[in-house]
């Protein structure tokens, strides 16, 4: 192999190595938080307060979780230094309706290096899962680091119930389909071009999805 080939050999297997990594952290807290509390349903979230109903989740789930560093409720750059705005799968700038970290958003760093944020709360509909409160994450594998790119080092993440017991998912599969995690994806929607691939990751453990398009036959395995 090319050493071009090489080096990115290794950095497509770091990528995955750390949202495997960081998937298995986060999911060991969801599962000790409700082991104490129960599902997000049971956690008394306030559905008119999206402020409030991220802060309350954050005070669940992050005692089970090793952190370098609680930067709470705030978007200041100057503190979590996270961009502003994260480049689709195919590498283009994402439209508008990707607004970033916002304040009402709760952001977290990891010791690991990954930083996190409980972005909002609520019953989104059904996500082929069950039909339940739902938490989303965002998860930024390696902080403020390159590339800041969807289904790289960047993806969502839902606290979700299967057979009402915790599971971690990806984007709900009712809002995108295989074109949501497909570098021949022309979609300008950060949901359209790579808000999909922790399903893929999740379902398939590769990032096969760099290389070639995903087929709607394989999306549906």
């Amino acid at each position: 192999m090319t050493l071009p080939a090489l080096v990115n050999k290794y950095q497509e297997r770091a990528w995955l190595t750390a949202f495997k990594t960081n998937y298995s952290i986060l999911s060991q807290a969801y599962l000790r938080a409700y082991q104490k509390y129960g599902i997000p349903e049971e956690w008394g979230l306030p559905d008119d307060n999206q402020e409030e109903s991220c802060k309350k989740a954050a005070e669940y789930l992050l005692p089970y979780l090793n952190l370098a560093k609680d930067f709470k409720q705030n978007d200041k750059r100057s503190t979590h230094r996270l961009p502003v705005n994260y480049l689709g799968l195919n590498g283009r700038k994402l439209s508008d309706n990707w607004n970033g970290w916002k304040e009402t958003h709760y952001i977290f760093a990891l010791a690991n290096g990954a930083t996190a944020g409980i972005s909002q709360t609520g019953l989104l509909g059904k996500d082929g899962v069950d039909d339940r409160y739902l938490i989303e994450i965002y998860l930024d594998t390696n902080g403020a680091k390159g590339p800041n790119q969807f289904g790289k080092d960047f993806f969502m993440l839902f606290l979700n119930t299967k057979n009402n017991s915790p599971i971690v998912t990806g984007y709900p599969k009712w809002w995108v389909s295989e074109k949501s995690c497909s570098i021949d994806s022309d979609s300008t929607s950060y949901w359209g071009n790579g808000g999909g691939c922790a399903i893929w990751l999740i379902n398939h453990g590769n990032m096969d999805y760099l290389h070639r398009p995903i087929t709607a036959d394989e999306w549906a395995k």
